[in-house]
């Protein structure tokens, strides 16, 4: 009972204790019988056996305080009972009053004090002059940054699949050299040289863009095919990169400009004179625009990247075209060709796969794509570029462009370690001469004859 009591307020149990008496009084004035009453507020006997005691009432004179009680109680035309009711009611709510009191009293004194519970606001969240300040100062930055990445755009257009564009690095070619040497024949004859370099700086009048080929000729005209490339097929590529429209589909336009300038300069050599039954020329492109690097290659020569990330790597740029390779030899197959390396007399296979007609033992081309060749081209061998892009990162050190007469016995990581130390000297000429060197010493060493050399370097900063 009294944790119920102590769970209502003080007026609400004051104002119950005042109903419920006076819910009490009513019933009781139901019950009680109406009765008489007598001129002196005497409340009768029935039995009779206070009749001595009225009538001594009777002859006792009446005080001033009996009048004034009389007078009050006949005036308000009332009954004994009842008069004698509201005395004892008034009595009683003023007892009943006191009481009350002291119980609130004693609850308030036993209640706990209850303190409301404080919350702390984050200043830094609720305070809206912070976080005005602080959407503002963010805003800022965003537009300085926004700002930054559009002044340092250097290239617009799709992302490489093998690296992002890096448009606030501005790295490009510095310097390139380039340097190419005849072979020997059995006799110890030199030959004629059929290799060829061609190098542009400042290629379609852009400051920081270079133009790197490598042709390497084959066959009884095949230095004439490798100077007709030289010639031709730069100034159809330039041509075709001035016509570009727009940035942003610039990766599609470029695909299409250099497989069309390799069939268009196929075309041109068919119809210039010289004689391509048996004669061709493989050839690898790299075209610098800035930080960016698209290689157009056919053949076996070959362009690589030279990259120092902690250690020295080697990034590809091309893929050499073997008549071995699967995707090359079903295509030549499929044209009527077949693809097979020499054989001795005891029918073992001597050399590197080559292609011959189904029929026939010609031509032997020991490449499955290459500019000329016109019996091979019956056959498969096809003069379509394998493009390949690159965008170039701060790690990127160097290019190296050369024919085969390189890679046949030097590997790619050997080329790269030995032209590195040119680097650090910034020397590209010396890392030329160095590595037709060696290339000549590791064909003396593995075959009867030397290959023609060729090898363009250019240094990336």
């Amino acid at each position: 009972m009294k944790a119920k009591v102590s769970q209502i307020s003080p007026d609400k149990l004051y104002a119950s204790l005042l109903k419920r008496k006076s819910e009490q009084e009513q019933q009781a004035r139901l019950k009680s019988p109406i009765v008489n009453t007598n001129k002196y507020l005497v409340p009768s006997n029935r039995n009779g056996g206070g009749n001595s005691k009225i009538e001594a009432k009777k002859t006792r004179p009446a005080s001033g305080k009996d009048l004034k009680d009389i007078s009050s109680v006949l005036l308000k035309k009332t009954h004994a009972r009842q008069n004698s009711k509201l005395i004892e009611t008034k009595e009683n709510t003023q007892n009943l009053s006191a009481n009350a009191l002291s119980i609130l009293l004693k609850i308030k004194q036993d209640k706990p004090e209850t303190k409301q519970p404080v919350i702390q606001q984050n200043k830094d969240i609720f305070n809206q002059q912070a976080i005005s300040k602080k959407y503002q100062k963010l805003m800022e930055l965003s537009k300085q940054q926004q700002q930054s990445i559009v002044k340092s755009k250097l290239f617009k257009g799709p992302r490489s699949i093998s690296n992002p564009d890096i448009s606030n690095l501005q790295l490009y070619i510095t310097k390139a050299n380039g340097l190419s040497s005849p072979g020997m024949l059995y006799n110890g004859q030199t030959k004629t040289n059929q290799d060829i370099y061609k190098l542009i700086n400042k290629f379609n009048n852009k400051e920081n863009d270079w133009y790197i080929q490598v042709s390497d000729g084959h066959g009884t005209n095949g230095h004439q095919v490798a100077q007709f490339l030289q010639q031709v097929l730069p100034s159809f590529i330039e041509q075709g990169i001035m016509g570009i429209s727009s940035c942003y589909d610039r990766d599609k336009q470029l695909n299409t400009i250099l497989k069309n300038c390799f069939l268009q300069t196929n075309e041109e050599l068919l119809d210039s004179g010289i004689d391509v039954t048996y004669s061709g020329a493989t050839t690898v492109t790299v075209i610098s625009f800035e930080n960016v690097l698209y290689c157009a290659n056919i053949g076996d020569s070959r362009a690589i990247i030279g990259r120092f990330d902690n250690k020295l790597s080697v990034i590809e740029l091309s893929k050499d075209h073997k008549p071995d390779c699967f995707l090359e030899q079903a295509r030549i197959i499929q044209r009527g060709g077949r693809v097979q390396a020499y054989s001795d007399e005891d029918g073992n296979p001597v050399g590197p796969a080559r292609v011959w007609k189904s029929d026939e033992d010609v031509p032997g081309l020991a490449m499955s794509r290459s500019f000329g060749d016109y019996v091979a081209s019956q056959v498969g061998v096809i003069c379509e570029p394998e493009i390949i892009k690159h965008s170039l990162l701060p790690c990127d050190k160097f290019i190296i462009v050369a024919s085969d007469g390189i890679w046949e016995f030097l590997s790619n990581e050997w080329v790269v370690e030995t032209v590195y130390e040119y680097y650090k000297k910034d020397d590209a000429q010396g890392a030329c001469q160095r590595l037709v060197q060696a290339a000549r010493e590791a064909w003396q060493r593995e075959d009867e004859v030397i290959d023609d050399i060729t090898v363009v370097i250019a240094f990336i900063k």
